[in-house]
């Protein structure tokens, strides 16, 4: 999926979220990121195939999320796809993202093991064309 940013803008922040109204930070930090830059941003929702029944919950969250993205200047998108860290890859490789916004993860150990990590693939995939990464705790 593409997303339109003026093709004459050099920086372009992609914000990673999840259903979790911790991730307003992270939108804010991306917005306040493009702003100090001169760039846009987007923020970005991967839905994995077997998640597309999600409860309603999530739904209202991710739409406040949404929102608030829009309120600050920036678009959203939400992907498909099965390994969320190449989703993700592909997206900022094929739209010249240069920053990418992520929260870091709270998952256990466990839950890690079980279901993989994102964060660490995403950076070893997206550091090769020189997207810089930033983690936000």
């Amino acid at each position: 999926m593409m997303v339109l940013f003026d093709p004459g803008v050099e920086h372009r922040i992609m914000v990673c979220v999840t259903p979790q109204r911790s991730c307003e930070r992270l939108i804010e930090r991306g917005a306040a990121r493009a702003k100090e830059v001169g760039g846009q941003f987007v923020v970005i929702y991967v839905n994995k195939r077997q998640e597309l029944n999600r409860e309603l919950k999530e739904h209202k969250i991710l739409l406040e999320l949404f929102e608030t993205a829009k309120n600050l200047g920036g678009t959203v998108s939400i992907l498909s796809g099965d390994k969320i860290y190449n989703t993700l890859a592909d997206f900022a490789k094929n739209n010249k993202i240069t920053h990418i916004v992520v929260g870091k993860s709270l998952r256990s150990a466990f839950e890690i093991q079980k279901h993989g990590e994102v964060i660490n693939p995403l950076i070893k995939e997206v550091e090769k064309s020189g997207i810089q990464v930033e983690v936000v705790d």
